[in-house]
């Protein structure tokens, strides 16, 4: 294959999407982008020119740990949940920060005020702090590595 072949597999790519937005009215249009706009995130110096979806590298690393703390949660509350994953949930609890002024259901619940610290993590509706303490509760499935069927 040469390097003619790989341009224009780039053009006939970027063509069949620029039909696509066509198709799309102007005022929906700024709802959907490129799957390509997220970067790879093995290849941390890269930044994507051009990319519509994120123009701060920090704020997609920071929605993808909000993404992946809401997964862990939720496989933590579904019962299937590794040691592997534990470990992972309790690293990112410490490194996401809160939905500005989400207040956590259990802080709401025992009347705490509307501060960062009692802030939800991602879409857990839970702080830090409540988070740390029902995962303290968690079931952990023996044997390594969950496999799904």
């Amino acid at each position: 294959m040469g390097r003619d072949d790989c341009s224009d597999d780039d053009a006939s790519e970027h063509e069949t999407a620029a039909f696509y937005f066509s198709l799309v009215p102007d005022e929906a249009r700024r709802r959907y982008w490129a799957e390509r706009g997220w970067s790879d995130p093995a290849d941390e110096d890269v930044i994507l020119i051009g990319s519509m979806l994120f123009a701060d590298r920090d704020a997609e690393a920071e929605l993808r740990r909000e993404i992946r703390l809401s997964e862990l949660w939720s496989r933590c509350q579904s019962g299937c949940f590794t040691i592997e994953e534990f470990r992972e949930l309790s690293t990112l609890i410490t490194q996401v920060d809160g939905i500005r002024g989400a207040l956590c259901i259990d802080c709401a619940m025992l009347d705490r005020p509307n501060v960062s610290a009692n802030w939800s993590l991602a879409n857990t509706a839970l702080c830090r702090g409540h988070l740390r303490f029902r995962l303290a509760h968690a079931h952990i499935e023996e044997g390594g590595t969950y496999r799904s069927a």
